[in-house]
């Protein structure tokens, strides 16, 4: 990752005539770190959002991945046809589907 910081201004104070670096002015330094803190800040919701999605996506396909089964062992114990076990899977799916959405913060 790099970080390039622009400084625009009328008068910028250089350390030579070369224009390489900036003087390091207490007011100049105090403006830089509060730009980078602004966008570490930024950046670190961005990572939380996208680790949170990943999650969520994680979940969401274990579940997926054991619907199926629930719904041969329901089959078992409550006698089901293979549609109403068809029925039950899709229903359950449905409300897991919902509970997930319904109980994420906003953002």
């Amino acid at each position: 990752m790099a970080i390039l910081v622009h400084v625009a201004s009328v008068w910028v104070p250089y350390t030579s005539e070369s224009k390489e670096a900036i003087e390091p002015y207490p007011e100049i330094l105090k403006e830089i770190k509060l730009g980078l803190q602004e966008c570490a800040r930024k950046l670190a919701h961005y990572l939380r959002h996208e680790t949170q999605l990943h999650e969520e996506y994680d979940r969401r396909s274990y579940i997926e991945k054991y619907l199926p089964h629930i719904g041969v062992a329901l089959q078992d114990i409550l006698a089901l046809s293979n549609d109403e076990r068809d029925s039950t899977v899709r229903k359950l799916d449905d409300v897991l589907h919902k509970s997930r959405t319904t109980q994420r913060p906003g953002p």
